[in-house]
């Protein structure tokens, strides 16, 4: 039983034990027996608002006669009638006390003999559960329809009088407490002092009654607030909320229709779409580079037959290579079975719709066969396998970034290196897909052992970063060279092909100064001079002569520097041969000329010839002619013996250049000049007469270029 319930029960029991005193006047036995009657009639209301609202301003109507009656003025007048909580509560009482009077006009002395008790006044709950007359407690205990339900005591207890002058229950006090003032005014009695009593009385029980509603709504979870509210509002705003609905209603109503009927739309379309697909290819479908959309699986077969036909596969590779297989060299043919059929199947037809966005291509799942044999051979001999376009691949490394001075990745060379299997199963692929133009792709090539994310190489790039902020400064006297960060990072051995293991590596250093001396030794470089023979520009080639770096020296000595991250300015590198001049034009501004070919030589001091003499040089004939070129002047020295095969010769002035060939006085020779080298010439020396070889003497340095030439 409900908190709702017991407190219901306590009133109840409480207003059994008040009682009537009978009067001259059976009004109020009447209003209680009419309460009962009035009940019944409640119910019935609920069930028809239409014919309630007629019947309201019917009773209302009545209502007022009565009060206006004199015997409805006896009974508010009576003082010796007790005053209780069975009194009428409502107007809703009111209309049911009419009722009963006027079903009992003819039988007066009946309505005055009934005392009425608080046991026949009716509530509800009893009406709906079939209690209509006075029955034992006994008997209603054993009829389940006379037991009392768990009912909601909004739905009991809920005012709905379309013209009452109230909202809510409190207001019932306040509408009874004016209606007795208007029967005094109409010259009635005033209210009395228990009239006033049993009004407040009423109050407290309303007021109490609704406290009780309001415990039952915190303890009722099944109803929602808004449905308690509107349980509890007046009939006027029930019935305002029936002649207006909802605004907005009809345009959701509305929508709702067009919505249902669009889904029906979308539902039947896409019914029929898989009907339609169950036979053919979806929309965007490419077969074999086919477009089959909206086809059958027959004419697929049709089109795939005819590609064959005069079929050519162009393939590119790295390195610009490019390959060509023509479908009759391997004798490719299309064979028509359930292989069309089976791609249709493998779609299937449910996924229609998504096909509308999202294309699918679907290549080598038809029946395409070739020849093995022929296909082997063909492949073989593709340009992808020959050397000259083979290239290892090289992996990620260290390298110098010139623009942000520091070191860092070098992504390295994937390569040009193909593997046979790879690109055999490639091919095949294609030629079964019945692709035109492709691209070898990388899963083809040697791949390079490692990749860019190697660990490993950030940590040797990190070891060499410091070398590279030193700086080793070269002078050339003409220029200068500074090796950079560049330089210095290809000193180091770097593994990249396996651990990135790192160090300092002598032969590349030795490369590096290799690198100088290409670039900055002059020896045995092709040099332009203001001839004397000539009398003008002459190039002249060959010979030793010129600006050599001794490599081995400055190896050890840059490996050093490096190795100690020392920074050195205007370093001058270790020469194995020097020159007379650091500029660029190292042979100075004097040399010795001698032209085999008009046998005479001179020396020139900037441009003027300060002597000449004619001379004898080595006899060709004999395989001893004078080498042509440029060479430095050895040395010089007086008073040597020249000794070779078969001869010894004692000379006064004796200036090596090349070898153990250089300028020396011949006394033995009667003349010099003409063409005497040719069968009395020397062993490849310059005889010179011996009044003219003391100014050459004289006049040379030990270095000065000797320049031969014909």
């Amino acid at each position: 039983m409900s908190r709702v319930e017991r407190k219901r029960l306590e009133k109840e029991q409480k207003k059994k034990t008040r009682f009537f005193v009978k009067s001259s006047d059976n009004s109020t036995a009447d209003a209680v027996g009419d309460d009962k009657e009035k009940l019944n009639f409640n119910d019935k209301t609920k069930e028809n608002k239409s014919k309630k609202s007629s019947s309201d301003e019917y009773y209302a109507k009545e209502i007022e006669k009565m009060k206006s009656s004199d015997s409805y003025g006896e009974d508010v007048a009576s003082k010796n009638r007790l005053m209780t909580a069975d009194k009428i509560i409502s107007v809703e009482d009111e209309r049911m006390l009419l009722e009963r009077r006027k079903r009992n006009l003819g039988n007066q002395s009946e309505l005055g003999a009934n005392v009425m008790t608080v046991d026949d006044i009716f509530t509800a709950e009893d009406i709906e559960n079939g209690i209509t007359e006075n029955v034992p407690k006994v008997q209603k205990e054993k009829n389940p329809k006379i037991k009392k339900s768990e009912t909601n005591i909004n739905e009991i207890k809920r005012i709905k009088i379309e013209n009452a002058p109230f909202e809510d229950e409190v207001k019932v006090a306040e509408s009874r407490l004016a209606a007795q003032g208007k029967e005094a005014n109409m010259g009635k009695e005033d209210i009395t002092p228990e009239k006033n009593e049993q009004i407040e009385e009423k109050s407290n029980d309303i007021i109490e009654e609704k406290e009780i509603i309001s415990e039952e709504i915190n303890e009722n979870k099944e109803e929602s607030v808004v449905e308690k509210s509107i349980k509890s509002a007046p009939i006027q705003t029930e019935i305002n909320d029936i002649e207006e609905p909802e605004k907005g209603g009809g345009i959701k109503r509305v929508l709702k229709k067009f919505f249902g009927a669009i889904a029906i739309i979308l539902v039947v379309i896409y019914g029929i779409g898989c009907f339609v697909f169950n036979g053919r290819f979806f929309p965007n479908t490419v077969v074999n580079g086919i477009d089959v959309s909206y086809k059958t699986p027959e004419q697929l077969d049709k089109l795939a037959a005819e590609k064959i036909e005069g079929y050519k596969l162009d393939i590119e590779g790295r390195n610009n290579v490019k390959d060509s297989i023509a479908g009759s060299s391997v004798d490719l043919e299309y064979v028509k079975d359930s292989s069309a059929r089976k791609v249709k199947s493998e779609q299937g037809f449910l996924g229609w719709p998504l096909a509308l966005y999202k294309g699918e291509s679907i290549d080598g799942k038809l029946n395409i066969k070739y020849d093995k044999d022929k296909f082997e051979k063909i492949v073989s001999e593709l340009n992808i396998f020959k050397k000259e376009n083979i290239k290892e691949p090289v992996s990620p490394y260290p390298d110098y970034d010139e623009k942000g001075k520091k070191v860092i990745v070098n992504k390295g060379d994937l390569g040009s290196t193909p593997k046979k299997e790879a690109v055999y199963a490639y091919i095949s692929n294609m030629l079964v897909s019945e692709a035109t133009s492709e691209k070898y792709p990388d899963s083809v090539y040697k791949a390079q052992k490692n990749d860019a994310s190697n660990p490993n190489l950030e940590k040797a790039v990190e070891f060499i970063q410091p070398y590279t902020e030193n700086k080793i400064e070269y002078d050339f006297g003409y220029e200068k060279y500074t090796a950079t960060g560049k330089d210095i990072v290809s000193m180091f051995d770097v593994d990249s092909e396996g651990n990135y293991d790192v160090k300092l590596s002598k032969d590349k250093v030795r490369e590096f100064v290799r690198g100088l001396s290409r670039k900055y030794s002059t020896y045995g470089d092709t040099r332009e001079i203001d001839s004397a023979s000539t009398g003008g520009k002459l190039k002249v080639s060959g010979g030793i002569y010129g600006w050599l770096i001794d490599r081995e020296k400055e190896t050890d000595e840059l490996y050093k520097l490096v190795n100690e991250k020392k920074n050195i300015a205007n370093r001058t590198p270790i020469y194995y041969q020097t020159a007379m001049s650091r500029d660029k034009n190292d042979m100075g501004d004097e040399f010795i000329e001698i032209d085999l070919s008009k046998q005479y030589m001179w020396y020139v001091r900037k441009g003027e010839v300060l002597v000449s003499t004619p001379i004898v040089s080595g006899q060709p004939g004999k395989g001893d002619a004078t080498p042509t070129g440029i060479y430095p002047l050895n040395y010089k020295t007086r008073n040597a013996t020249l000794r070779g095969p078969g001869y010894s010769s004692p000379v006064s002035y004796w200036m090596p250049f090349n070898g153990n060939i250089g300028i020396h006085d011949a006394n033995w020779q009667p003349y010099f000049g003409g063409s005497r080298y040719l069968f009395a010439g020397s062993h490849g020396c310059i005889n010179t007469p011996y009044g003219k070889v003391a100014k050459f003497y004289s006049l040379a340095k030990e270095g000065m270029p000797v320049v031969v030439h014909n």
